[in-house]
């Protein structure tokens, strides 16, 4: 497994966030717009299939060599792959027996 060829345990969860500022008056008048001209935030939760250790220890080594930067990724809900970031760069290790671990994280849309 890769970041490009992440899998999901079923169940996976995304969730979208609508960005808008909003200004409220004294007579109780609201007044909102979009904010940005990417305003949808969309991040899924990710945690991994358990798989070999020695696979995961692989790939929990390319999250860190990847750090912050992006990557490309195909969302389930999606026909093509879409720049993805780490947010926030962290991940778990759950270790599922003495030989098989899954990894979870949180990756954000980035708009390049």
């Amino acid at each position: 497994m890769t970041l490009a060829t992440i899998q999901l345990k079923p169940l996976a969860q995304k969730r979208t966030r609508f960005r808008y500022v909003e200004a409220q008056f004294g007579d109780g008048y609201r007044a909102r717009r979009t904010d940005g001209i990417n305003p949808v935030t969309e991040v899924w939760e990710v945690e991994t299939p358990p798989m070999p250790k020695a696979e995961a220890i692989v790939f929990e080594a390319e999250l860190a060599s990847n750090g912050a930067a992006s990557f490309d990724w195909q969302a389930p809900d999606e026909t093509s792959a879409s720049k993805w970031v780490l947010d926030p760069v962290e991940w778990t290790t759950n270790f599922e027996s003495s030989d098989y671990a899954s990894l979870s994280f949180t990756v954000s849309r980035y708009h390049v």
